[in-house]
């Protein structure tokens, strides 16, 4: 109990050093707004704000889920088939080190300005990190485990179903925690290149009337939904992972 004490003293530590510099007049509203500003903010624009967040979270979902999907999938193709393994993996690593912001030029180009790009980026970013770490999660499933199954005259699809996917679980969580925070990051990004919608579009308009106010509440807001999306993993992975060590 004292430990989790700890991090709402850190929270709340930064709460009172944004309440000094602002109420106490050391930083001006323009370069760091004041609970006040936030407010009128939030008082005058929510409709606009709950607007363009749910055309952000639209993208981010369906990027995300589909992005995490194809590389689980793949992942588990690759590690268990040496064919497959051979056919996927050069292009994975080819892949894997392109960071996802250096294609949004190639998106726009061949697909114009439109969601379909946006959702395409953050696939593309969900699926390398997935791809990767599912393959290494099959990889140190141990051996004794699959052997005991195939001794016992288990197929390839049942020791799949009931070894090697519970046994990568704990470690594939991480991964999509860290998807989930990447998408949120993707979408934004991508909103920023030509959108008409979305809270990145709302962010480009604030700086070019020097809103300040209006792009510390978007990014508070983004803040707040991705923490949200994280322990809504967390509770998953806590029931689908009882069995382990770390719950116990």
């Amino acid at each position: 109990m004292k430990v989790k004490l700890l991090g709402y003293v850190s929270i709340l530590l930064l709460l009172g050093l944004w309440l000094l510099l602002t109420l106490g007049g050391f930083v001006e509203p323009l370069f760091l707004p004041g609970p006040a500003q936030l407010y009128e903010v939030l008082s005058t624009s929510y409709e606009d704000l709950a607007k363009h967040m749910g055309y952000t979270l639209m993208r981010q979902f369906a990027g995300f889920f589909i992005g995490s999907a194809l590389g689980i999938v793949v992942g588990l193709l690759i590690a268990s088939s040496k064919y497959v393994q051979a056919l996927m993996d050069p292009i994975i690593e080819i892949l894997r080190p392109v960071p996802p912001l250096a294609v949004i030029p190639m998106l726009i180009l061949w697909l114009g300005i439109g969601p379909v790009p946006q959702i395409l980026l953050v696939i593309f970013g969900c699926f390398v990190i997935l791809v990767v770490n599912t393959v290494e999660a099959v990889k140190n499933v141990p051996k004794i485990y699959t052997n005991a199954a195939r001794t016992l005259g288990a197929s390839w699809f049942y020791i799949y179903r009931t070894v090697i996917l519970p046994a990568i679980v704990p470690s594939l969580v991480g991964s999509i925690r860290v998807a989930a925070a990447a998408s949120f990051g993707l979408v934004v990004a991508a909103e920023f290149m030509g959108a008409q919608e979305g809270i990145g579009y709302y962010m480009i308009i604030a700086q070019r009337y020097l809103r300040t106010d209006m792009i510390l509440v978007s990014i508070v807001l983004i803040s707040a939904v991705a923490w949200l999306v994280d322990q809504a993993v967390r509770k998953v992975e806590r029931r689908m992972t009882r069995w382990t060590e770390r719950h116990q």
